[in-house]
Protein backbone atom coordinates (compact mmCIF):
# COMPACT_ATOMS: atom_id res chain seq x y z
CA UNK A 1 0.00 0.00 0.00
CA UNK A 2 1.20 3.45 -0.72
CA UNK A 3 0.39 6.74 0.03
CA UNK A 4 0.69 10.58 -0.66
CA UNK A 5 -0.06 13.23 1.97
CA UNK A 6 -1.05 16.89 0.96
CA UNK A 7 -1.20 20.13 3.26
CA UNK A 8 -3.65 22.53 2.24
CA UNK A 9 -3.18 25.99 3.07
CA UNK A 10 -2.05 29.49 1.46
CA UNK A 11 -1.33 30.16 4.82
CA UNK A 12 1.13 27.36 4.99
CA UNK A 13 2.90 28.50 2.31
CA UNK A 14 2.82 32.09 3.36
CA UNK A 15 4.80 30.88 6.97
CA UNK A 16 2.19 32.01 9.02
CA UNK A 17 1.66 28.28 10.16
CA UNK A 18 4.31 25.50 10.34
CA UNK A 19 2.67 22.11 8.88
CA UNK A 20 3.08 19.79 11.73
CA UNK A 21 0.38 17.66 10.49
CA UNK A 22 2.16 16.26 8.13
CA UNK A 23 4.68 14.81 10.24
CA UNK A 24 2.46 13.22 11.97
CA UNK A 25 0.12 11.10 9.15
CA UNK A 26 3.67 10.20 7.92
CA UNK A 27 4.57 8.83 11.61
CA UNK A 28 0.99 7.07 11.70
CA UNK A 29 1.85 5.42 7.82
CA UNK A 30 4.57 3.76 8.86
CA UNK A 31 3.65 2.37 11.52
CA UNK A 32 0.76 0.49 9.21
CA UNK A 33 3.43 -0.18 6.67
CA UNK A 34 1.98 2.23 4.06
CA UNK A 35 4.70 3.39 1.90
CA UNK A 36 4.83 7.37 1.51
CA UNK A 37 5.61 9.05 -2.41
CA UNK A 38 5.42 12.45 -1.41
CA UNK A 39 4.40 14.83 0.63
CA UNK A 40 3.14 18.12 -0.73
CA UNK A 41 1.90 21.62 0.31
CA UNK A 42 -0.42 23.54 -1.85
CA UNK A 43 -2.70 26.81 -1.22
CA UNK A 44 -6.43 27.32 -1.71
CA UNK A 45 -6.56 27.39 -5.36
CA UNK A 46 -8.93 25.02 -7.17
CA UNK A 47 -7.20 24.49 -10.63
CA UNK A 48 -3.93 23.52 -8.56
CA UNK A 49 -5.52 21.31 -6.23
CA UNK A 50 -7.92 19.50 -8.71
CA UNK A 51 -4.38 18.90 -10.76
CA UNK A 52 -2.92 17.51 -7.61
CA UNK A 53 -5.09 15.11 -6.86
CA UNK A 54 -6.30 13.93 -10.07
CA UNK A 55 -2.48 13.19 -10.65
CA UNK A 56 -2.23 10.71 -7.97
CA UNK A 57 -5.78 9.37 -9.15
CA UNK A 58 -4.94 5.47 -9.64
CA UNK A 59 -1.73 5.52 -8.98
CA UNK A 60 -1.71 5.28 -5.06
CA UNK A 61 -3.88 3.60 -2.30
CA UNK A 62 -4.62 6.62 -0.51
CA UNK A 63 -4.54 10.23 -0.83
CA UNK A 64 -4.11 11.95 2.72
CA UNK A 65 -5.31 15.60 3.49
CA UNK A 66 -5.12 18.01 6.37
CA UNK A 67 -7.03 21.32 5.72
CA UNK A 68 -9.32 22.80 3.23
CA UNK A 69 -13.11 21.67 5.24
CA UNK A 70 -14.07 25.07 6.66
CA UNK A 71 -17.17 26.71 5.80
CA UNK A 72 -15.78 29.53 4.17
CA UNK A 73 -15.53 29.89 -0.15
CA UNK A 74 -12.09 29.68 -0.22
CA UNK A 75 -12.08 26.21 2.18
CA UNK A 76 -12.82 23.74 -1.11
CA UNK A 77 -10.26 20.29 -0.92
CA UNK A 78 -13.82 18.35 -0.28
CA UNK A 79 -15.61 19.99 -3.30
CA UNK A 80 -12.36 19.15 -5.60
CA UNK A 81 -11.97 15.74 -4.27
CA UNK A 82 -15.61 15.09 -5.03
CA UNK A 83 -14.99 16.19 -8.67
CA UNK A 84 -11.84 14.22 -9.04
CA UNK A 85 -13.90 10.80 -7.82
CA UNK A 86 -16.98 12.31 -10.16
CA UNK A 87 -19.66 11.97 -7.21
CA UNK A 88 -21.20 15.70 -7.56
CA UNK A 89 -24.46 13.99 -8.24
CA UNK A 90 -24.14 12.03 -4.96
CA UNK A 91 -24.09 15.30 -3.21
CA UNK A 92 -26.65 16.18 0.04
CA UNK A 93 -26.78 17.55 3.28
CA UNK A 94 -26.16 14.46 5.85
CA UNK A 95 -28.57 14.26 8.62
CA UNK A 96 -26.31 13.60 11.40
CA UNK A 97 -23.50 15.58 10.40
CA UNK A 98 -26.36 18.65 10.33
CA UNK A 99 -27.20 17.87 14.06
CA UNK A 100 -23.61 17.94 15.28
CA UNK A 101 -23.52 21.44 13.94
CA UNK A 102 -26.59 22.51 16.01
CA UNK A 103 -24.94 20.50 18.96
CA UNK A 104 -21.97 22.58 18.75
CA UNK A 105 -23.39 25.99 18.05
CA UNK A 106 -25.92 25.06 21.30
CA UNK A 107 -28.76 24.79 19.66
CA UNK A 108 -28.28 28.06 16.90
CA UNK A 109 -29.41 26.37 13.71
CA UNK A 110 -28.73 30.16 12.10
CA UNK A 111 -24.98 29.61 13.24
CA UNK A 112 -25.41 25.65 12.10
CA UNK A 113 -26.67 26.52 8.31
CA UNK A 114 -23.77 29.07 7.93
CA UNK A 115 -21.65 26.02 7.89
CA UNK A 116 -24.03 24.04 6.03
CA UNK A 117 -21.30 23.03 3.71
CA UNK A 118 -19.04 21.36 5.94
CA UNK A 119 -22.22 18.76 6.35
CA UNK A 120 -22.66 18.13 2.44
CA UNK A 121 -21.21 14.82 1.54
CA UNK A 122 -21.63 11.85 -1.95
CA UNK A 123 -24.01 9.33 -0.14
CA UNK A 124 -21.18 6.76 -0.62
CA UNK A 125 -18.36 8.78 1.43
CA UNK A 126 -17.66 7.53 5.06
CA UNK A 127 -18.46 10.17 7.13
CA UNK A 128 -15.20 10.86 9.77
CA UNK A 129 -16.90 12.60 12.99
CA UNK A 130 -15.19 15.44 14.72
CA UNK A 131 -16.04 15.70 18.11
CA UNK A 132 -13.97 19.07 18.62
CA UNK A 133 -14.53 21.05 15.72
CA UNK A 134 -17.13 21.79 12.94
CA UNK A 135 -16.03 19.91 10.24
CA UNK A 136 -16.32 16.41 9.96
CA UNK A 137 -13.79 14.51 7.92
CA UNK A 138 -14.28 11.88 5.18
CA UNK A 139 -13.29 9.22 2.73
CA UNK A 140 -14.21 9.17 -1.00
CA UNK A 141 -13.42 6.46 -3.19
CA UNK A 142 -12.93 7.31 -7.20
CA UNK A 143 -13.47 4.98 -10.21
CA UNK A 144 -9.68 4.07 -10.24
CA UNK A 145 -9.65 3.11 -6.53
CA UNK A 146 -8.03 5.15 -5.22
CA UNK A 147 -9.09 6.51 -1.70
CA UNK A 148 -9.26 10.09 -1.08
CA UNK A 149 -9.18 10.54 2.96
CA UNK A 150 -9.62 14.70 3.93
CA UNK A 151 -9.42 15.50 7.03
CA UNK A 152 -9.33 19.14 8.71
CA UNK A 153 -6.67 21.57 9.52
CA UNK A 154 -6.22 21.98 13.15
CA UNK A 155 -3.64 19.63 14.47
CA UNK A 156 -5.89 18.59 17.45
CA UNK A 157 -9.03 17.85 15.11
CA UNK A 158 -6.36 16.38 13.02
CA UNK A 159 -4.86 14.41 15.16
CA UNK A 160 -7.63 13.06 16.89
CA UNK A 161 -9.82 12.11 13.70
CA UNK A 162 -6.29 10.30 12.61
CA UNK A 163 -6.50 8.23 15.90
CA UNK A 164 -10.19 7.68 16.07
CA UNK A 165 -11.65 7.44 12.76
CA UNK A 166 -9.25 6.99 9.96
CA UNK A 167 -7.33 4.15 11.42
CA UNK A 168 -10.56 1.91 11.07
CA UNK A 169 -10.45 2.28 7.33
CA UNK A 170 -6.00 2.02 6.86
CA UNK A 171 -5.08 -1.70 5.27
CA UNK A 172 -2.43 -3.39 7.69
CA UNK A 173 0.17 -4.01 4.67
CA UNK A 174 3.15 -4.58 6.90
CA UNK A 175 5.03 -3.66 10.04
CA UNK A 176 7.42 -1.27 10.01
CA UNK A 177 9.49 -0.24 13.34
CA UNK A 178 12.40 1.94 13.92
CA UNK A 179 15.36 2.60 16.58
CA UNK A 180 17.31 5.43 16.59
CA UNK A 181 21.17 5.74 17.72
CA UNK A 182 22.39 9.27 18.98
CA UNK A 183 25.96 9.45 18.07
CA UNK A 184 28.27 12.09 19.87
CA UNK A 185 31.20 14.33 18.83
CA UNK A 186 31.06 13.15 14.97
CA UNK A 187 29.86 14.97 12.13
CA UNK A 188 27.52 14.03 9.44
CA UNK A 189 29.92 12.88 6.73
CA UNK A 190 32.43 11.14 9.57
CA UNK A 191 29.59 9.17 11.19
CA UNK A 192 28.02 7.81 7.52
CA UNK A 193 32.03 6.69 6.29
CA UNK A 194 32.08 4.66 9.01
CA UNK A 195 29.13 2.38 8.71
CA UNK A 196 27.23 0.80 5.56
CA UNK A 197 24.59 2.91 4.57
CA UNK A 198 23.47 0.92 1.46
CA UNK A 199 21.53 -1.78 2.61
CA UNK A 200 17.88 -2.66 3.56
CA UNK A 201 16.27 -5.63 6.10
CA UNK A 202 17.25 -2.95 7.86
CA UNK A 203 17.89 0.52 6.40
CA UNK A 204 19.77 2.70 8.35
CA UNK A 205 19.85 6.59 7.36
CA UNK A 206 21.78 9.51 8.94
CA UNK A 207 20.52 12.39 9.84
CA UNK A 208 21.09 16.01 12.02
CA UNK A 209 19.19 17.06 14.23
CA UNK A 210 20.34 19.74 17.33
CA UNK A 211 20.99 16.94 19.33
CA UNK A 212 23.67 16.11 16.32
CA UNK A 213 24.06 13.14 14.30
CA UNK A 214 21.36 10.68 14.76
CA UNK A 215 20.80 7.02 12.57
CA UNK A 216 17.44 5.98 11.97
CA UNK A 217 17.33 2.16 11.74
CA UNK A 218 14.08 0.95 9.84
CA UNK A 219 13.12 -2.56 9.86
CA UNK A 220 10.29 -3.73 7.63
CA UNK A 221 8.26 -7.46 7.08
CA UNK A 222 5.08 -9.18 7.35
CA UNK A 223 5.70 -10.21 11.17
CA UNK A 224 6.84 -8.84 14.91
CA UNK A 225 9.50 -11.73 14.82
CA UNK A 226 11.19 -11.27 11.80
CA UNK A 227 11.34 -6.88 12.25
CA UNK A 228 12.38 -7.42 16.05
CA UNK A 229 15.22 -9.77 14.50
CA UNK A 230 16.30 -7.02 11.68
CA UNK A 231 16.01 -4.36 14.52
CA UNK A 232 18.67 -6.01 16.82
CA UNK A 233 20.89 -7.09 13.65
CA UNK A 234 20.92 -2.93 12.87
CA UNK A 235 21.64 -2.15 16.55
CA UNK A 236 24.41 -4.18 16.65
CA UNK A 237 26.37 -2.95 13.25
CA UNK A 238 25.86 0.81 14.61
CA UNK A 239 27.24 -0.73 17.95
CA UNK A 240 29.81 -2.36 16.02
CA UNK A 241 31.46 0.27 14.20
CA UNK A 242 30.21 3.50 15.60
CA UNK A 243 31.60 2.35 19.16
CA UNK A 244 32.30 4.46 21.34
CA UNK A 245 30.26 6.88 19.83
CA UNK A 246 27.02 5.34 20.44
CA UNK A 247 25.36 7.60 23.70
CA UNK A 248 22.17 5.86 23.24
CA UNK A 249 20.25 3.84 20.95
CA UNK A 250 16.74 4.45 23.42
CA UNK A 251 14.54 7.12 22.70
CA UNK A 252 15.55 9.36 25.57
CA UNK A 253 18.10 13.09 25.68
CA UNK A 254 21.43 12.78 26.07
CA UNK A 255 20.98 14.75 29.30
CA UNK A 256 18.55 11.65 30.60
CA UNK A 257 22.27 9.55 29.58
CA UNK A 258 24.12 11.78 31.95
CA UNK A 259 21.85 11.34 34.39
CA UNK A 260 21.49 7.82 34.48
CA UNK A 261 24.91 7.32 34.67
CA UNK A 262 25.63 9.99 37.50
CA UNK A 263 22.47 8.43 39.72
CA UNK A 264 24.09 4.85 39.14
CA UNK A 265 27.52 5.78 40.79
CA UNK A 266 25.88 8.44 43.28
CA UNK A 267 27.65 11.58 41.85
CA UNK A 268 26.91 15.08 41.24
CA UNK A 269 27.49 17.64 38.63
CA UNK A 270 28.16 21.05 38.39
CA UNK A 271 28.62 23.91 35.53
CA UNK A 272 30.24 27.21 35.01
CA UNK A 273 29.13 28.92 31.86
CA UNK A 274 30.33 31.93 30.08
CA UNK A 275 29.51 31.71 26.36
CA UNK A 276 26.47 29.23 27.41
CA UNK A 277 24.62 31.35 29.27
CA UNK A 278 23.06 28.61 31.61
CA UNK A 279 22.83 26.53 28.48
CA UNK A 280 23.87 23.12 29.95
CA UNK A 281 22.44 23.25 33.27
CA UNK A 282 18.99 24.41 31.97
CA UNK A 283 19.44 21.31 29.77
CA UNK A 284 19.99 19.03 32.21
CA UNK A 285 17.51 20.74 34.96
CA UNK A 286 14.84 19.99 31.97
CA UNK A 287 15.08 16.01 32.38
CA UNK A 288 13.01 14.32 35.70
CA UNK A 289 16.06 13.33 38.64
CA UNK A 290 17.97 16.28 37.96
CA UNK A 291 17.66 17.29 41.45
CA UNK A 292 19.60 14.13 42.70
CA UNK A 293 22.19 14.84 40.65
CA UNK A 294 22.61 19.05 40.15
CA UNK A 295 23.46 21.10 43.11
CA UNK A 296 24.88 23.88 41.56
CA UNK A 297 25.26 25.99 37.97
CA UNK A 298 27.19 29.54 37.88
CA UNK A 299 26.78 31.57 35.20
CA UNK A 300 29.65 33.45 34.44
CA UNK A 301 29.50 36.09 31.88
CA UNK A 302 31.50 38.88 33.02
CA UNK A 303 35.11 38.75 33.90
CA UNK A 304 34.35 39.96 37.43
CA UNK A 305 32.27 37.40 37.75
CA UNK A 306 34.73 34.65 37.12
CA UNK A 307 37.17 36.19 39.14
CA UNK A 308 34.75 36.42 42.19
CA UNK A 309 33.31 33.61 41.70
CA UNK A 310 35.43 30.85 40.04
CA UNK A 311 38.82 32.29 41.65
CA UNK A 312 40.34 33.61 37.74
CA UNK A 313 43.12 35.29 38.04
CA UNK A 314 42.63 38.71 36.24
CA UNK A 315 46.51 38.57 35.49
CA UNK A 316 45.46 34.96 33.92
CA UNK A 317 42.77 36.74 31.84
CA UNK A 318 44.92 39.72 30.71
CA UNK A 319 48.07 37.51 29.40
CA UNK A 320 45.55 35.12 27.72
CA UNK A 321 42.30 36.57 26.86
CA UNK A 322 39.46 35.47 28.56
CA UNK A 323 38.80 32.58 25.80
CA UNK A 324 41.88 30.87 26.15
CA UNK A 325 43.09 27.54 27.37
CA UNK A 326 44.33 28.94 30.80
CA UNK A 327 41.35 30.84 31.09
CA UNK A 328 39.33 27.34 30.93
CA UNK A 329 41.49 25.44 32.77
CA UNK A 330 41.07 28.06 35.87
CA UNK A 331 37.28 28.14 35.91
CA UNK A 332 37.68 24.55 35.79
CA UNK A 333 39.47 24.82 39.25
CA UNK A 334 37.41 26.97 40.84
CA UNK A 335 34.21 25.60 39.82
CA UNK A 336 35.78 21.86 41.90
CA UNK A 337 37.33 24.26 44.66
CA UNK A 338 33.89 25.80 45.55
CA UNK A 339 30.99 22.31 44.59
CA UNK A 340 33.75 19.49 45.32
CA UNK A 341 31.21 17.62 42.36
CA UNK A 342 32.64 14.73 40.88
CA UNK A 343 31.87 16.31 37.14
CA UNK A 344 32.21 20.10 36.54
CA UNK A 345 31.53 21.47 33.06
CA UNK A 346 32.91 24.74 32.04
CA UNK A 347 32.53 26.84 28.99
CA UNK A 348 34.00 30.28 27.66
CA UNK A 349 34.17 31.59 24.15
CA UNK A 350 32.89 34.32 21.53
CA UNK A 351 29.37 33.31 20.20
CA UNK A 352 30.04 35.86 17.37
CA UNK A 353 33.07 33.97 15.82
CA UNK A 354 32.14 30.63 16.90
CA UNK A 355 35.64 30.24 18.94
CA UNK A 356 34.75 28.31 22.32
CA UNK A 357 37.04 26.34 25.21
CA UNK A 358 34.97 23.96 26.40
CA UNK A 359 36.23 21.42 29.32
CA UNK A 360 35.17 18.64 31.41
CA UNK A 361 36.68 17.64 34.91
CA UNK A 362 35.90 14.26 35.48
CA UNK A 363 37.05 12.62 38.66
CA UNK A 364 40.42 14.61 38.90
CA UNK A 365 40.84 13.89 35.06
CA UNK A 366 40.59 16.94 32.79
CA UNK A 367 39.44 17.42 29.00
CA UNK A 368 39.86 20.65 27.46
CA UNK A 369 38.94 21.06 23.63
CA UNK A 370 38.78 24.02 21.94
CA UNK A 371 36.05 24.59 18.97
CA UNK A 372 35.78 26.72 15.97
CA UNK A 373 32.25 26.46 15.03
CA UNK A 374 30.02 27.67 12.53
CA UNK A 375 26.35 29.24 12.79
CA UNK A 376 24.81 32.39 14.47
CA UNK A 377 25.76 32.70 18.05
CA UNK A 378 22.65 30.80 19.18
CA UNK A 379 23.31 28.22 17.02
CA UNK A 380 27.05 27.78 18.31
CA UNK A 381 25.72 28.09 22.18
CA UNK A 382 23.69 25.10 21.09
CA UNK A 383 26.41 23.19 19.56
CA UNK A 384 28.45 23.78 22.54
CA UNK A 385 26.30 22.85 24.56
CA UNK A 386 25.70 19.45 22.71
CA UNK A 387 29.26 18.50 22.01
CA UNK A 388 30.14 18.89 26.19
CA UNK A 389 27.52 16.67 26.95
CA UNK A 390 28.53 14.50 24.61
CA UNK A 391 32.16 14.76 25.52
CA UNK A 392 31.07 14.32 29.66
CA UNK A 393 29.75 10.79 28.83
CA UNK A 394 32.43 10.06 26.99
CA UNK A 395 34.90 10.93 29.39
CA UNK A 396 32.77 9.06 32.21
CA UNK A 397 32.48 6.05 30.47
CA UNK A 398 36.53 6.04 30.41
CA UNK A 399 36.30 6.23 26.12
CA UNK A 400 37.35 9.34 25.75
CA UNK A 401 41.37 9.66 25.48
CA UNK A 402 41.80 6.53 23.19
CA UNK A 403 38.93 7.49 20.89
CA UNK A 404 38.36 11.16 20.68
CA UNK A 405 39.03 13.41 17.97
CA UNK A 406 36.96 16.38 17.32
Amino acid sequence: MNAQIFSIGTEILLGNIVDTNSQFIAQRLMEFGIDLFKMETIGDNPKRLYDAFKACDGKVDYVITSGGLGPTPDDLSKEVAIEVCELESEVEVDQKSYEALISFFNGDEESAKANIKQAKFPKSAIILENPIGTAPGCILTSKKGTKYILMPGPPNEMKTMLDNEVVKYLSRDAIIKSKIAKIGLLGEWDMARRIDLDRTKPTISPYITDEGPILRITAKADNEVEVDRQLEYGVDLVNKYLSPFVITTEDIRKEEVLINILKERNEKVTTAESITGGLIASSIIDIPGASDVISEAYVTYADEVKENILNVSRETIKEYSVVSEEVLNEMLDGLYSRTKANLCLATTGYAHTGEVWMGVLYNGQKFKKHLQLNGDRNRVRLRTKMKIIDTAILAMRGEYESNISF
